[in-house]
């Protein structure tokens, strides 16, 4: 599927974290479920990709070299053509003060590392519902094949 179809259907997932490893990881396990998923290692090259991509959703650490995910999210909800994106924090930091934080600055949850691909994507279904899960790749091609023209 082209990328501009998958972001039409609006089930881009932007996945923020400095963790080489877990970001392919993650990636795999989301896109084996039907989303599409841009992995993002570096938080300045986030706020760009996100800007450029309107994902459905923004999966973003706390814990990155040069601009911490707070910073991110301050900047994310911040911004009037981001604001209404969804943000779900994902982090090995777990007190109360970095959740309270995150929720206050407009987090949707907050998840902490290490989580599953299961537990990730039942709380991307309840922070967007479960009307907007992604579409099922078949169906997806067989909708775009039967529109003609």
């Amino acid at each position: 599927m082209a990328e501009s179809e998958d972001k039409a259907l609006g089930s881009l997932i932007c996945y923020v974290d400095d963790e080489v490893n877990l970001l392919n990881v993650v990636k795999r396990g989301l896109e084996r479920r039907g989303w599409s998923v841009e992995s993002i290692g570096d938080p300045f090259d986030a706020l760009r990709k996100v800007r450029k991509t309107n994902p459905k959703v923004i999966v973003l650490d706390l814990l990155m070299p040069g601009m911490d995910g707070f910073q991110v999210l301050r900047a994310i909800k911040s911004s009037p053509d981001l604001a209404s994106i969804p943000v779900i924090i994902g982090s090995a930091r777990d007190s109360q003060k970095d959740k309270e934080m995150a929720f206050s600055l407009g987090a949707a949850a907050f998840l902490v590392k290490p989580f599953g691909i299961k537990e990730l994507l039942m709380t991307i279904e309840s922070v967007l519902g479960h009307s907007v899960a992604p579409p099922d790749k078949q169906q997806t091609k067989n909708i775009l094949n039967n529109q003609g023209g």
